[in-house]
């Protein structure tokens, strides 16, 4: 079975360039006369890894939380068939991806960052609280045998007490500097 997967895995990656210089032959070259322009086709390629392909900065954003949406809904949808009985995994692989690129390229630019922006939001509050909280719960829960526990505990709530004092004025500054570039 492995043997099988690999021979076929080389034998596309064999023909990949072949098909995309194929493909890439009737159109425009530098040249202009009809050669192969190996320099458009690395390009091409390249371009796929900055996902340029998707157009502007912007909306290469936008197709970037378009890809992420595609992954999470096939994620959910295959294993919510994978649950039911009589569907086999083909099936429930094929219906799973056509399902998730329905909905993620028909899915309105604005609900794509209205989904980001909220679980960003999520995201930041537990990284930003997350200490917050661990160090409060240390603080509060554990026992002070000696003294040099106690200055721990008081550097830490000091930590603590800079690190909340400074939040709101690190986000402004976040805010605005990222807010206008987007």
């Amino acid at each position: 079975m492995k043997r099988h997967f690999l021979t076929l895995l080389l034998v596309i990656l064999l023909l990949l360039p072949s098909f995309s210089l194929a493909s890439a032959h009737g159109t425009s070259t530098t040249s202009g006369d009809n050669s192969l322009d190996i320099g458009g086709f690395v390009t091409k390629i390249l371009s796929v890894g900055s996902l340029s392909f998707l157009g502007s900065p912007d909306n290469q954003f936008i197709g970037f939380i378009r890809i992420l949406m595609a992954v999470l809904i096939f994620t959910l949808l295959y294993l919510g068939l994978s649950m039911i009985p009589g569907i086999t995994r083909g099936i429930g692989i094929t219906i799973g991806i056509l399902l998730a690129i329905m909905v993620s390229v028909f899915m309105p630019a604005d609900v794509l960052i209205a989904w980001g922006t909220s679980y960003a939001t999520l995201f930041a509050f537990v990284i930003v609280f997350g200490p917050v909280i661990a160090g409060g719960a240390f603080l509060l829960l554990t026992p002070t045998p000696s003294r040099g526990a106690a200055g721990l505990k008081i550097v830490i709530l000091f930590i603590l007490w800079w690190l909340v004092a400074h939040i709101a004025d690190w986000a402004h500054k976040l805010g605005s500097s990222v807010g206008g570039s987007i």
